[in-house]
C-alpha cells in the first residue's frame, strides 16, 4: 500500500488555455487508456464532462484522471468534491491562467461573491493566493508553464487501491449493524468517518447480509437520495432482490408519515440536526446513525462529541465506531493532505481554556496570513455548523462586505460571528424587486422581505446580516454569543445601519436565544426544508427610525397572520417554536372578549363540545401563549387547538382539564 505508484498527484498547466488543451491532448494520446472526469468545456469524445451544477452526480464514480479547467471558474466546492473521485495513483490535471498573473484573471466564479452593484474586481484574491502557496509547496504538485520546454507526461494508471472485498473497518460496521437488530433494543450505533472511508458501502453490505438472514423492514434516511447512492449500490450488488424491504425516505416525509420499521438507518445524520436526531432515537428502538466528520460534506467532530454525549447519557448502551482506513486511495495520501490543508477540511477547535473573553474585529488580510488563527476561526465554524463547505472559506476571506468578529480567551478563539452588509438599493430597483421584475445579486434577507412579504421599502434600508454565529460548546451559556451580537450591534449603529437581521433553521432553543438578544420574527418559511425538516425563520432588530417602522409593521403583520398559517403551511411546526412566536407578542396581543371567555369556561366544565368551542379556544389560547408559557402540556394545546390535529377522546378530556386548571384566562375571572 505504500507503493509510490498508488500516490495521487497533481500537474498544473499554467498559461494560455488553448495551448494547455493541446498539451493535454498529446499526453492523452500517448498514454494508456484511463477513466477520466472533466470539469469545464472542450472534453474529448468519450470523456464525461461535468459542470458546476451537476458535479455532485459524479460523487459515486471513480477515475484515474481528473481534469479541472480553472479557466471555467475556480469553485472550491467542486474541486474539493471531485478530488474524492480520484483513485490511488491517479492524477489531477489543473488548467490555470498564467501562474504569475492568475490574480488578474477575470474568474467567472468571483461574480457570485459580489452583491449588486459590486463585481468580480471588488472580490478579494486571498483564497487564490492560499491555493497557489499550498500547491507550490507540495511535493506532489508539478507546475508547468505551457510556453516552457517541459511537456506533460501522465504516468500509467495504477492498480486499484481497493477491491470489492470489505476491509477490516467495514467488516466491523457490518457486525455492529447486525447486533443493533439482533441484540437488545434501544442500543443505538453511531458510525463516523472522514470522507472516502467507505461507511455507506459498509452499511449497504450490512443491510444485504441482514436481509439474507431474516425478513426485516429497513428505513434509510439521508438529506438527499444522492447521499446514499453508495449504500444502495452495494446493497443491490450483494442482494439484487432486496426489493421494497429497504426504502429511502426524505426526513420531512418520514416525520410526517412516522412509518413502522425494524431498523432505522440515518446517513449523513448531522444534516438533520441534533434535536431531530434525538426525537428519532427516542421514537425508534433500533437505530444506526452515520455521518461524515471530515471532508467537503463533513460536520466536524463537534457534532459527534455533542451527539455522542447525549446518546451515552440517554441510553444504557450506545456503541461508537470510527472508520479510519481509506478505501479509494492509500493511507497517508499526500493529495488528501494537501486538500485538507487548502480547504481546512481537518480544522478542529482547540482544547478548552479559562479566562475573561476579549472581542475584536479581524482584518481579513491579516487573517489570511495567520494560518493558526484562520484554522481556529474556521475550525469553530466547522464544529458548530453542519456542512461548512470550502466555498464558505473563500467567502470568509474574499467576499465584499463580510466582517469577522471573534471572542478570544487566553489567545484562543472561543466564538466567531460573520456578518454581511445588505441593502441601500435605490427606490426604483427596490420596487422592481418587490414586483418580481429584478433579482440583483446578494441582499437575500431584504429581497425576501420585499418579494415574499411585500415590504417594498426593505431593500432601500441598510441591514447588517448575521451570517453565522458559533461558540465553542465548552463556553456556551456564558454570554459569549450574546456578547458577539452586542458588539455587532455597536458596529452597525456606528456605521449607520438601519437594521440587524438573521435567518436560520428554527428550533425552540435558537428562537429563544435570538429573542433574548432583541430580535423579532418577521417571516417564517411555509415549506419545511426536506433535508433538515426545519422551517427557515427571518428575524430583525431595529437600529434607526426607518428600521423600527419596518420591523414593527412586519412583526405585527406576521403575528396577525400566524393563527391562520398554523392551519396550513405551518401545521407541522414544532409546538415549542409556536409558543415562542406568540411569546414575541407579549402584552400587545388583544385580550379575548367576554363571549370568548364564556365559551372557554363552558368547554372546560364539559358543557361545550370541542368542535363547537374550537374558534373561541383558538382565540383564547393565542392570548394565553402571548402572556405566558403553557408548560409541559403546551405541545398538546398547540397541536390540537392551533394546528388542526383532531384530538382523541382522552385528549379532549385532557384539554378540558388544562383550560380549567391552567389558563390565566379563567384564573383572572
Amino acid at each position: 500500500m505504500n507503493d509510490k505508484r498508488q500516490t495521487r498527484s497533481c500537474q498544473v498547466l499554467a498559461g494560455d488555455r488553448e495551448r494547455a488543451l493541446a498539451l493535454l491532448r498529446v499526453a492523452l494520446a500517448a498514454g494508456v487508456s484511463r477513466s477520466c472526469l472533466w470539469f469545464g468545456e472542450a472534453a474529448p469524445d468519450g470523456v464525461r464532462r461535468l459542470g458546476r451544477h451537476d458535479y455532485l452526480d459524479a460523487l459515486g464514480c471513480e477515475c484515474d484522471l481528473l481534469v479541472y479547467d480553472a479557466h471555467a471558474g475556480l469553485y472550491p466546492d467542486v474541486l474539493a468534491a471531485l478530488l474524492g473521485t480520484l483513485r490511488g495513483g491517479g492524477v489531477l490535471v489543473l488548467l490555470s491562467p498564467s501562474w504569475a498573473q492568475w490574480a488578474a484573471f477575470d474568474d467567472p466564479a468571483l461574480a457570485g461573491l459580489a452583491p449588486w452593484p459590486l463585481g468580480s474586481t471588488d472580490v478579494g484574491r486571498r483564497f487564490l493566493q492560499r491555493l497557489q502557496d499550498q500547491f507550490a509547496a507540495s511535493p506532489v504538485v508539478r507546475i508547468l508553464d505551457v510556453d516552457g520546454t517541459e511537456s506533460l507526461v501522465l504516468p500509467p494508471a495504477a492498480a486499484p487501491v481497493h477491491s470489492p472485498e470489505l476491509n477490516e473497518d467495514q467488516h466491523r460496521v457490518v457486525e455492529a449493524l447486525l447486533r443493533v437488530v439482533t441484540g437488545h433494543a434501544r442500543r443505538p450505533l453511531l458510525l463516523t468517518a472522514d470522507r472516502g472511508r467507505g461507511k455507506s458501502t459498509a452499511l449497504g453490505a450490512g443491510l444485504a447480509r441482514l436481509l439474507r438472514e431474516r425478513s426485516c423492514r429497513v428505513a434509510v434516511l439521508a438529506p438527499t437520495r444522492r447521499a446514499v447512492e453508495a449504500l444502495f449500490a452495494r446493497l443491490h450488488r450483494d442482494l439484487p432482490d432486496a426489493g421494497g424491504e429497504v426504502r429511502y425516505w426524505r426526513p420531512a416525509d418520514f416525520l410526517a408519515e412516522a412509518p413502522d420499521c425494524d431498523l432505522l438507518v440515518i446517513d449523513e445524520a448531522a444534516a438533520l440536526g441534533v434535536p431531530l436526531l434525538q426525537t428519532l432515537a427516542e421514537r425508534y428502538n433500533r437505530v444506526v446513525f452515520s455521518t461524515t466528520v471530515q471532508g467537503y460534506e463533513g460536520s466536524g467532530r463537534g457534532f459527534v462529541q455533542r451527539f455522542l454525549a447525549w446518546l451515552n447519557e440517554r441510553f444504557r448502551a450506545c456503541r461508537h465506531l470510527e472508520l479510519s482506513a481509506p478505501v479509494r486511495w492509500a493511507p497517508g495520501d499526500p493529495l488528501e493532505a494537501l486538500a485538507n490543508r487548502l480547504f481546512l477540511l481537518d480544522a478542529e477547535a482547540l482544547p478548552p481554556v479559562q479566562g475573561v473573553p476579549r472581542y475584536r474585529w479581524l482584518e481579513r488580510d491579516a487573517l489570511a496570513q495567520e494560518e493558526a488563527l484562520l484554522r481556529q476561526v474556521f475550525g469553530l465554524l466547522v464544529s458548530a455548523h453542519y456542512r461548512t463547505r470550502p466555498s464558505d472559506l473563500r467567502q470568509l476571506l474574499d467576499a465584499p462586505g463580510v466582517s469577522v468578529l471573534v471572542a478570544e480567551c487566553a489567545g484562543q478563539v472561543i466564538g466567531v460571528l460573520l456578518a454581511a452588509a445588505e441593502g441601500g438599493l435605490d427606490a426604483a430597483l427596490a420596487e422592481a424587486v418587490c414586483a418580481g421584475r429584478r433579482r440583483p445579486r446578494g441582499h437575500p434577507l431584504l429581497q425576501s422581505l420585499a418579494t415574499h412579504g411585500g415590504w417594498c421599502q426593505a431593500p432601500t434600508l441598510r441591514l447588517l446580516r448575521i451570517m453565522r454565529i458559533a461558540v465553542d460548546e465548552r463556553h456556551r451559556r456564558a454570554g459569549i454569543g450574546s456578547g458577539l451580537l452586542a458588539r455587532a450591534r455597536e458596529r452597525a449603529e456606528a456605521e449607520g445601519f438601519d437594521l440587524l437581521g438573521s435567518r436560520y433553521g428554527v428550533s425552540p432553543g435558537l428562537l429563544r436565544f435570538w429573542q433574548q438578544n432583541g430580535y423579532r420574527v418577521v417571516r417564517i418559511g411555509h415549506r419545511v426544508d426536506p433535508a433538515s425538516a426545519a422551517h427557515s425563520v427571518q428575524m430583525l432588530a431595529s437600529l434607526s427610525t426607518a428600521g423600527e417602522a419596518l420591523c414593527d409593521a412586519a412583526c405585527a403583520r406576521f403575528l396577525d397572520d400566524l393563527p391562520w398559517r398554523l392551519l396550513s403551511g405551518l401545521a407541522g411546526l414544532d409546538p415549542g417554536v409556536v409558543s415562542g412566536l406568540f411569546r414575541q407578542a407579549g402584552g400587545d396581543w388583544a385580550a379575548p372578549d367576554a363571549q370568548t371567555l364564556a365559551d372557554v369556561r363552558h368547554f372546560a366544565l364539559g358543557r361545550r363540545d370541542f368542535e363547537d368551542a374550537l374558534p373561541s379556544l383558538r382565540r383564547g389560547l393565542c392570548a394565553w401563549l402571548a402572556r405566558e408559557d403553557a408548560g409541559e402540556n403546551g405541545a398538546l394545546l398547540v397541536r390540537c387547538v392551533l394546528q388542526g390535529r383532531r384530538p382523541t377522546r382522552e385528549q379532549v378530556a385532557m384539554l378540558r382539564r388544562l383550560f380549567a386548571a391552567g389558563t390565566p384566562l379563567l384564573q383572572s375571572r
